[in-house]
């Protein structure tokens, strides 16, 4: 090592049925190790980084800052599963008293990456392809704010890039969920990546409260760094750069943007970099300006719909867990259980255990933390087939919809009941399969939509002229496959029981008048 670890852990360690083989980085509070996977179970890569946070030692006020840090990550983790973050696979704790700067310490079972983009900067300032990395980070980003969550320590050394020369964000114990407009993170941050209204700002019980703003200044700053290798500030240290941060940030000096930056990225490096956070743009309308700029293809982004679903249904189950009834209305932006509504396209008022009644009855027992989401995955597919009693009714009889389903004798897991090494193809919008398996649990908000993928690809595919109902041919088929669909003519019969509940359900949830 050519500095000093903060968790030193000896090559050959065994954490679980992980062996330590190499060290790769480290930070303040802790360590990354490669780490070789001597266990059975398939669905496990066979190559990870183990991260070694120090959870078990140091003095109580020491340990449960770095705990709160590592609930923070794991509690992202557990809660988001994005192409452009860095995919947690379990999480461990060492239990070895003989070692006590390890004992009790937590590890997290990472993907494992190639390098980061700090590396690669050292190594190649300007890097060619830096404008398609920015896109990439910059769609992580997007990803982050549309699910409620702030970052909070976006640099280059917590950007990795894998082996197909992809971008994943990384180190989210800085990264909190937001509360309204803002959250709340610990006092700790790198200073050329932090905007200037949170370099002196009051630090009260829960942290210092951040926006999503402040990420999209990280993004400015990195972005006029990957392009032109310097700062947007001037100054030699980190100290100086903080100091001209504040005196732009008073209006007594002005930015100092390089020559070398891009005409249509100075446009968007400035609008990162306004004095107050008011002024900033937003990650979302940022990432279509950064794709531009970059020449990246768009991936397809529907928040008018299911992201919107998304929320709805992940604040409706939230609701039914604390007790607040699931009549309850759900807001799109609102504050507070009762009385909340999400947006109808005429901009009426519609309750959203209520939404989509028109395609799916309310009431006959689908539950209403699933119904916008079944609704929008629903018209999220262009197959006039797959329809929302369709996907409600094979949720139903998939699971009885249970989102804590697992059958390991049969693979088979969550309100879906998906099957680790299937889903991964059904899991991103683009169409593209994830490049790990995934491992259970699968939340809803994950496996409905992935479904409606599933089924708005088979049905094309099924052969027009078989006879029956067409959305029960759907069903079998993604119980087995469209072509076994196809050669049987039909439902085969190792389904037919499965196909006779799916079309009981689908007479059950389809609103009268409605096929």
């Amino acid at each position: 090592m050519t500095e000093p670890y903060a968790v030193p852990v000896p090559t050959g360690y065994r954490v679980g049925d992980w062996e330590v083989r190499a060290p790769l980085a480290t930070g303040a509070f802790g360590s990354v190790y490669e780490a070789r996977y001597t266990g059975t179970d398939d669905r496990l890569p066979r190559t990870a980084a183990l991260k070694f946070l120090p959870t078990g030692t140091n003095t109580p006020r020491r340990l449960a800052h770095l705990r709160d840090l590592v609930e923070r990550e794991v509690e992202l983790y557990r809660r988001l599963s994005h192409p452009r973050l860095i995919r947690l696979y379990e999480t461990l704790t060492v239990d070895d008293p003989g070692r006590p700067g390890l004992d009790g310490a937590t590890v997290l079972v990472l993907e494992k990456a190639e390098g980061s983009l700090a590396a690669l900067l050292s190594r190649s300032p300007r890097p060619a392809d830096g404008p398609r990395l920015l896109a990439q980070i910059c769609e992580g980003l997007h990803q982050l704010h549309e699910a409620g969550w702030v970052h909070g320590d976006l640099k280059p050394a917590n950007v990795l890039l894998m082996r197909d020369g992809s971008v994943r964000l990384a180190d989210f114990n800085m990264a909190a969920e937001l509360e309204g407009t803002h959250a709340y993170t610990p006092a700790f941050s790198t200073p050329d990546y932090t905007p200037p209204e949170l370099l002196w700002s009051e630090i009260g019980e829960r942290g210092r409260r951040i926006r999503p703003s402040a990420d999209v200044w990280a993004f400015g700053v990195l972005a006029h760094l990957v392009l032109t290798h310097a700062f947007p500030l001037p100054g030699g240290t980190p100290t100086a750069r903080r100091d001209a941060a504040a005196a732009y940030a008073r209006g007594t000096d002005e930015l100092r943007l390089s020559p070398r930056l891009p005409d249509p990225w100075r446009e968007i490096v400035r609008d990162c970099l306004t004095r107050t956070h008011e002024g900033r743009v937003t990650a979302g309308a940022l990432l279509r300006r950064v794709e531009a700029a970059a020449g990246t293809t768009p991936r397809p982004r529907r928040r008018s719909r299911r992201a919107t679903a998304f929320a709805a249904a992940g604040a409706t189950v939230a609701a039914a867990v604390l007790g607040w009834g699931v009549s309850d209305w759900v807001a799109d932006g609102g504050d507070g259980p009762g009385g909340r509504t999400t947006g109808s396209a005429t901009g009426t008022a519609v309750p959203a255990a209520e939404h989509g009644a028109s395609e799916l009855r309310t009431d006959r027992g689908v539950p209403a933390a699933y119904r916008l989401l079944i609704v929008e995955t629903a018209n999220d597919c262009k197959q006039g087939d797959v329809t929302s009693s369709l996907i409600a009714a094979m949720l139903k009889v998939e699971s009885d919809f249970d989102p804590a389903l697992s059958d390991p004798a049969k693979d088979e897991y969550g309100i879906a009941r998906w099957t680790p090494s299937v889903l991964r193809w059904w899991m991103n919008e683009d169409g593209t399969p994830n490049e790990t398996v995934p491992s259970p649990p699968f939340p809803p908000a994950e496996s409905i939509p992935a479904m409606g993928r599933y089924l708005c690809w088979i049905a094309p595919r099924l052969d027009r002229r078989l006879p029956g109902d067409r959305r029960v041919l759907i069903a079998a088929a993604y119980r087995t496959s469209f072509k076994k669909v196809n050669d049987t003519g039909g439902v085969p019969p190792k389904y037919r029981d499965y196909a006779a509940r799916v079309a009981h359900y689908l007479k059950e949830y389809t609103p009268p008048g409605r096929k």
